[in-house]
């Protein structure tokens, strides 16, 4: 549910504040990645694509997977996972987790995989949903009650309503997950809601989300929640737009001549897929841009503060 946010538009007074800084696009034909804190150095959880998924132009595999990446090296891991899509990331303590889809995405189950060295992943399944629902983007974090998972669905199943939608699991132990009752715990059937990553700071959890938009547009939207049921919708959304930061070029010498011209004249209406994570006292941000017809591009923003200063910036 969506509070009414009138009288806040009236009342509320917004200083001056920080923005984010793109920095540009880091690969081709990559999205829906997640930037995370390992050992003290800086990755992205990154869904290796198959070429059947979405079109996207440059993939020939045959077969999805994840790894992870080194963002300021870019040395790459292993790939595991093989045969799965959709994937987030959560590292605590000295373990990896990262939940995903199983199948090459759209599918009913998700599998949870952990590693103490990001090369040996043990693996479960976690949960399964019926024929007409399909799975995309989950997100974790942790709450005051244990953790919290955002499930973007899709399909013909009465609850998606207008595709996407946003669902929730809680975990005491990020191996083990319930769904919470879909009667109570979904946002927002009534429109297009997908993509979701979810924190968690001083009482409120805080949901990024893609609002589709008239004439061919997707924009992301930050809302904030106490019970999970009754949101917030931030007074300053979205909280970033397409425009010609996007195809700065982070590492040209990565790139063929022929893909910075693509990069280059590449149509962009389209900031999805943001993810977030805290290091050295900055807030990255990785996100998608591109035409949402497969023309998709990975890349990487900054804001000069704490992911916590960040979210409550837009409230």
């Amino acid at each position: 549910m969506l509070k009414d946010f009138n009288d806040s538009l009236r009342t509320s007074k917004i200083p001056p504040r920080k923005t984010m800084v793109k920095k540009g696009t880091l690969k081709i034909g990559v999205v829906e990645t997640t930037p995370v804190v390992w050992k003290d150095e800086l990755y992205y959880f990154e869904w290796v694509r198959n070429h059947g998924w979405g079109k996207t132009e440059g993939v020939t595999r045959d077969i999805g997977c994840y790894n992870f990446v080194n963002i300021e090296t870019q040395e790459t891991t292993a790939d595991f996972a093989f045969d799965h899509s959709f994937g987030c990331c959560y590292a605590e303590d000295d373990t990896m987790y990262v939940h995903g889809v199983r199948g090459d995405g759209g599918g009913q189950i998700l599998d949870v995989f952990w590693s103490k060295d990001l090369v040996n992943w043990e693996t479960k399944q976690i949960l399964e949903f019926p024929d007409d629902i399909m799975l995309y983007n989950t997100s974790v974090c942790k709450g005051p009650d244990g953790y919290i998972m955002t499930i973007e669905i899709g399909g013909s199943n009465p609850l998606v309503g207008k595709p996407f939608t946003i669902l929730f699991a809680k975990s005491d132990n990020l191996l083990d997950w319930e769904l919470l009752p879909t009667d109570k715990y979904i946002y927002l059937q009534e429109r297009y809601t997908a993509c979701p990553t979810i924190r968690y700071f001083d009482g409120y959890y805080y949901i990024v989300y893609l609002e589709g938009l008239p004439c061919h547009r997707w924009l992301p939207y930050i809302v904030r929640t106490k019970d999970l049921v009754e949101m917030e919708l931030g007074l300053i959304n979205p909280i970033m737009c397409f425009d010609n930061d996007d195809k700065i070029v982070q590492y040209p010498e990565n790139f063929t001549k022929e893909q910075l011209d693509y990069i280059q004249n590449a149509v962009d209406c389209n900031n999805s897929d943001v993810d977030f994570c805290e290091y050295k006292g900055q807030t990255v941000i990785m996100y998608s841009w591109g035409n949402q017809y497969g023309k998709e591009f990975l890349a990487e923003a900054r804001y000069d503060g704490t992911l916590q200063e960040f979210l409550e910036s837009f409230f």
